[in-house]
């Protein structure tokens, strides 16, 4: 995705979109565990480091009670730049009751209500054990806007 300044109602339209597919919202889970194809527990636990759409790093930390911990994101976009680190986390990671409409197991976060200024989500799901993908859209930063973009990441 290319990124692009935005509306506060084209990110609202995103957020329901992501919702809708699969991801989770604003640190909680969608429900099931998600599995292995063997039907083993799926395990996402580590460092897991990549880039956003923007050219700027991502990075979070999944525990071993499968839970994501910590996310940093850096952002640039209409002259604003820097870098937010989300601690003390404790975000869920779950699946929708439809796997047909699921991108993977996933997690969402949001740093404050979309209707503030200055906030940041981050909405993420697992292609593998060691690949993952997904959103992250920065709203109302004062003087800058809003901006949405895409992100990769790998474990390390």
């Amino acid at each position: 995705m290319v990124l692009k300044t935005c509306s506060l109602l084209s990110l609202a339209v995103l957020v329901s979109a992501t919702l809708v597919i699969g991801l989770t919202g604003c640190g909680g889970s969608t429900g099931n565990n998600p599995t292995t194809p063997g039907g083993d527990p799926a395990r996402y636990d580590g460092q897991w480091r990549g880039t956003t759409s923007q050219g700027r790093p991502i990075t979070f930390t999944v525990s071993s009670a499968q839970k994501v911990t910590a996310i940093t994101v850096g952002y640039s976009f209409n002259g604003c730049s820097g870098v937010n680190t989300f601690s003390n986390l404790n975000l869920d990671i779950g699946v929708t009751p439809n796997p047909a409409t699921s991108l993977g197991p996933g997690f969402g976060f949001g740093s404050g209500s979309p209707e503030g200024s200055n906030y940041t989500q981050v909405y993420g799901s697992f292609r593998s054990n060691t690949t993952a993908a997904g959103t992250v859209i920065f709203g109302d930063y004062p003087g800058c806007g809003n901006a949405i973009g895409n992100w990769t990441a790998t474990r390390e």
